[in-house]
């Protein structure tokens, strides 16, 4: 494939929810849906979710739909049982729980968390698979 996304599938990775056990999954899967809210707000002055006031789970479950709608990005192992414990995960707001849902994300947050400096932009690879589209500001 010789465009930008080929690329960057094949140096990140793709998705690669697979590889990982089912925590990381979901982890990543919460972790790239903040940062996509995250982007949303500062290169798309577009407020939604937290950053509007407003609960994000129903947003979340909106995400979690369209990344089951994209053939090969969930692991094989998703049913809904798994759909589940993400979403429960996702609104545990207890503090020793990293992907709560209703704390925000920036960058420095995901690159010290996963000791990862490349891990914002996996984590946007994988929220315009999902969504199909990049950030409306452009990034």
């Amino acid at each position: 494939m010789s465009s930008a996304g080929g690329f960057l599938d094949t140096m990140f990775g793709g998705s690669n929810l697979d590889k990982l056990t089912k925590r990381e999954c979901y982890i990543q899967l919460i972790d790239s849906y903040r940062m996509r809210v995250e982007d949303d707000y500062v290169y798309g002055a577009d407020n939604h979710g937290l950053y509007a006031g407003e609960d994000p789970r129903p947003e979340f479950d909106h995400f979690l739909d369209l990344a089951e709608k994209r053939n090969g990005l969930l692991p094989r192992w998703w049913n809904k049982e798994s759909r589940v414990a993400c979403e429960a995960m996702g609104a545990d707001d207890s503090k020793e729980n990293w992907a709560d849902l209703s704390c925000a994300v920036e960058k420095h947050d995901i690159q010290d968390h996963y000791k990862d400096n490349a891990m914002p932009m996996k984590l946007r690879l994988l929220a315009e698979k999902v969504y199909g589209k990049r950030v409306a500001g452009g990034l």
